[in-house]
């Protein structure tokens, strides 16, 4: 069930006020290898396969390859969110669970992780395949909280953190589908109200040997993700040799565009509802495209 969007280009947009830390298309990785460069770390059980995610072809939400965690039972892949404990940041990514399978991860309170800090309990999809199209998050700070989600196809998994007033007070939102988990606001800890040291990591964890779950596309900014679609504005982008065309329905605003270290490289004002950005001269490779139609801002990812 792989999307390939090679020569585009429309897809969905989140708002977005944002300073890349960094963002993963899997793309740069050999399949059936293991992934741990980089923000990719593990939890100690050292980085190879049946530890590390891996890299697989088997399914992929934009291009060919995805991050892969099987029903080994002890695969135990981190995702290292720098142990933030003041600011705006957010987290999106994709995620595939198929039909008869399972899948879990949790968010753990520092990175390197040590004994394990569980902020806000465990994070379950079609737990012991007893729900399909059904999970729960068990310990957040209004107690367990079920949820849906489209078993069988890709769908967006997306967290807020406002840590602005410390780690002791952060607050935060969880979007499963599009459909709000727990709203912004509520607070980062777990049902007795205990704070984790830091928004540390994420811990993808095969859970049993039920377990089969892909993730691909994610993006980590300093600043807060929202849900708004840009269809509803009539936007679309196209990339033809080397141009990368946006149009929309109301008038573009300005557009930047940032490589994948989360570095600006082309910026511009528009005041126009059709824009072109020529990226012949940019290296091959994918690139976030921030967009702002009459005050909304968001981004699309194109692969140039």
């Amino acid at each position: 069930m792989k999307k390939n969007y090679f020569l585009l280009a429309i897809f969905s947009l989140v708002m977005v006020s944002m300073s890349a830390q960094y963002v993963d298309d899997m793309e740069s990785y050999s399949p059936g290898e293991p992934i741990f460069i980089n923000w990719w770390t593990d939890w100690g059980c050292g980085g190879g396969p049946g530890c590390a995610m891996m890299s697989s072809d088997a399914q992929a939400h934009t291009g060919n390859l995805s991050g892969f965690i099987p029903g080994d039972g002890t695969t135990d892949a981190v995702l290292d969110l720098q142990n933030k404990i003041f600011g705006e940041w957010a987290l999106s990514f994709w995620m595939l669970v198929p039909n008869d399978k399972e899948g879990y991860f949790n968010l753990q309170g520092t990175v390197p992780i040590g004994s394990g800090e569980w902020a806000v309990g465990n994070i379950f999809f079609n737990q012991d395949l007893l729900t399909p199209g059904e999970g729960s998050i068990d310990d957040s700070a209004l107690g367990l909280v079920p949820f849906t989600f489209p078993q069988g196809e890709w769908f967006n998994v997306k967290m807020n953190w406002d840590v602005n007033s410390g780690i002791s007070a952060a607050t935060w939102e969880f979007v499963v589908d599009g459909n709000v988990v727990l709203p912004a606001g509520t607070a980062y800890t777990n049902s007795a109200g205990t704070s984790p040291t830091s928004v540390g990591g994420f811990d993808f964890y095969s859970i049993s040997t039920n377990h089969e779950a892909y993730y691909d596309d994610f993006i980590y900014v300093e600043g807060f993700l929202g849900s708004e679609d840009f269809s509803s504005k009539g936007f679309r982008s196209a990339m033809s040799n080397g141009t990368l065309t946006l149009r929309a329905q109301e008038n573009i605003n300005s557009v930047a565009v940032y490589n994948m270290l989360g570095q600006q490289v082309y910026n511009a004002n528009v005041n126009a509802m059709q824009s072109t950005v020529d990226m012949s001269n940019l290296s091959n490779g994918t690139y976030i495209v921030k967009v702002n139609i009459n005050g909304t801002e968001g981004s699309v990812k194109v692969i140039r």
